[in-house]
């Protein structure tokens, strides 16, 4: 049976509303060899020895493709993209209107999934027809290590160090949520004498130093 919970947001700017929103109650982390298991339930005349060799070639040839230039589109699943970042400590600026940025370094930061439309679909219809409440009233977030000020300070380091910030970045360093951490970046780039502002777009969204 699967179960959420519904979670109160952080109130990080002292604004005295209390949001509110379900999370998944997850069970635990699947194994490949448990995964590998439990789809022997769909093809009991295939092996387990070569549905693993199967997985495996699939994240092999994942790594070749994607190394080479390509999103890859496994339909019915979902797209599978790079994403790049600076791996040295020169400014993420431009200097003058013809910088060329020569002699960077750059490399692979984080690899992008999106989900297909039609695997979100079926994930949906799965988990919404048992999906039910775990109950015990709203859990509640209250503990803040660090100031927004604190905060920010904490994502600087991070973009003068790597060049760019991640959602997941900003929510991992701040003892944040996801969520929180997205909505709080937003009001963070919004303000224009901020010092991060933002480029790209959907799950290739990062946060960079703002150009003065």
């Amino acid at each position: 049976m699967t179960k959420y919970k519904l979670q109160e947001m952080p109130d990080v700017h002292n604004t005295g509303k209390r949001r509110v929103y379900p999370k998944m109650v997850t069970n635990r982390t699947l194994s490949r060899k448990e995964f590998i298991k439990r789809m022997q339930g769909y093809h009991r005349g295939i092996s387990e020895s070569a549905t693993e060799a199967v997985l495996l070639d699939v994240a092999d040839m994942l790594v070749e493709m994607l190394s080479m230039g390509y999103n890859v589109n496994l339909e019915g699943i979902g797209t599978f993209s790079l994403s790049l970042g600076f791996e040295d400590d020169k400014p993420t600026e431009m200097q003058s209107a013809d910088d060329k940025m020569t002699y960077r370094k750059v490399g692979v930061k984080d690899i992008n999934f999106k989900a297909s439309p039609e695997f979100i679909r079926e994930v949906k219809r799965e988990t919404d027809r048992d999906l039910e409440r775990d109950m015990g009233g709203v859990k509640v977030i209250r503990k803040q290590l660090y100031s927004r000020e604190e905060r920010i300070a904490r994502a600087l380091e991070v973009i003068e160090k790597n060049g760019v910030l991640t959602l997941g970045d900003y929510a991992s360093i701040n003892n944040l949520s996801r969520t929180a951490a997205s909505m709080e970046l937003k009001e963070i780039t919004a303000d224009r004498t901020s010092p991060i502002g933002w480029m790209g777009s959907g799950s290739h969204k990062v946060w960079v130093k703002r150009k003065e």
